[in-house]
């Protein structure tokens, strides 16, 4: 019991992490994640329970490994909705 109450303790003195600011999404994003929910609602997908914030880091991580000369869904290790919608809302053309 002691050690419990150390522990709560302990978490309870612990300072609040400073979380990034929000802003606002671009035209883009809301597109992307827009047509990301339509497909999946449409076609099962493992992504589907991601949260935007991740889905939209995957969409930007397709665009960087796309820079890189690294292409599709194989390679990037996503879903191919992913690449493909972030090829045509998130990559810079």
């Amino acid at each position: 019991m002691g050690s419990l109450l150390a522990l709560v303790v302990s978490l309870a003195g612990a300072p609040a992490a400073p979380a990034e600011p929000l802003t606002p999404l671009s035209p883009a994003e809301i597109e992307y994640l827009g047509q990301l929910r339509q497909v999946f609602s449409e076609y099962r997908d493992p992504a589907e329970f991601r949260s935007d914030g991740e889905l939209l880091e995957l969409g930007r991580y397709v665009c960087r490994q796309r820079d890189k000369g690294i292409v599709g869904a194989a390679a990037t290790m996503t879903s191919p909705a992913i690449s493909q919608l972030a090829f045509i809302h998130l990559c810079p053309s």
